[in-house]
């Protein structure tokens, strides 16, 4: 299985003739519909009409630069075998975009089958604390991916607390972790943004779990919203980290 990134938190995990998705963002919609300063930083590598062979979407929020609506109804008419699972408010939204019932997955609490070895499992997100819906699952989750007995962690947005760290702890060794790095703090929070991790809380995290690699992400899609890879290079040599940090996930196959 290999790895792309798309920009902010959005991956294509490719397998032989299909494609997963994880929060796909291919669109300016953000600056469109939010605020016309947040101009995309980050080339868009595929228009969503080129995307094909999609087998399913995975989602962690319901916010537009995870769950766009200028993207997401486009794959869905170019794919129409594709699976779309999310959280509730996520399910939702895809309702409103006329998608049908029968595409649309609930979560669980166990494993659900991706087909093909590649399993996913719904995790608690914080963002910025663990809301329940009424479906008794959390309004934001990240995703924890396996495949060949090896495990991809893919936070969603989400700060750091002990009961995500509880939960992780119970699950078998991650080989990877996909973390975000925008940090929350005073600014953002008057701008309106929803920061999480710090860069440091990721890698503590990382540290602490065991996590054998880390590819940080949503940094460097929007000027107000970013980190700086320099500080995470400097924050990488400082501390005797036990984890590695990758700087190109391509070159990540699972």
């Amino acid at each position: 299985m290999k790895i792309e990134y798309l920009g902010q938190s959005g991956l294509k995990l490719n397998h032989k003739d299909n494609c997963i998705l994880v929060d796909p963002y291919l669109s300016n919609s953000v600056q469109e519909i939010d605020s016309s300063d947040l101009k995309r930083k980050v080339p868009i590598i595929y228009k969503p009409e080129e995307i094909r062979n999609v087998s399913f979407i995975l989602f962690t929020h319901e916010h537009i630069d995870h769950c766009d609506p200028h993207t997401v109804p486009i794959i869905a008419e170019n794919n129409p075998d594709a699976k779309f699972i999310g959280p509730f408010p996520v399910r939702e939204e895809l309702k409103k975009w006329n998608i049908e019932n029968s595409r649309i997955i609930d979560l669980k609490d166990s494993q659900i089958d991706l087909g093909n070895g590649i399993k996913a499992l719904p995790v608690p997100a914080a963002h910025p604390k663990i809301v329940i819906s009424n479906d008794g699952f959390p309004k934001a989750i990240g995703w924890l991916i396996e495949h060949n007995n090896h495990r991809i962690y893919i936070a969603g947005d989400t700060s750091v607390n002990q009961e995500i760290i509880n939960f992780l702890k119970n699950l078998p060794n991650i080989n990877l972790a996909i973390l975000p790095v925008n940090e929350d703090n005073f600014f953002r929070r008057r701008r309106g943004i929803i920061g999480n991790m710090s860069i440091r809380e990721a890698f503590h995290l990382a540290d602490e779990l065991k996590i054998k690699k880390l590819f940080p992400v949503h940094w460097d899609m929007f000027d107000c919203n970013s980190a700086l890879p320099e500080e995470m290079k400097v924050i990488y040599k400082g501390y005797n980290w036990k984890f590695k940090l990758i700087k190109n996930i391509s070159e990540t196959n699972f």
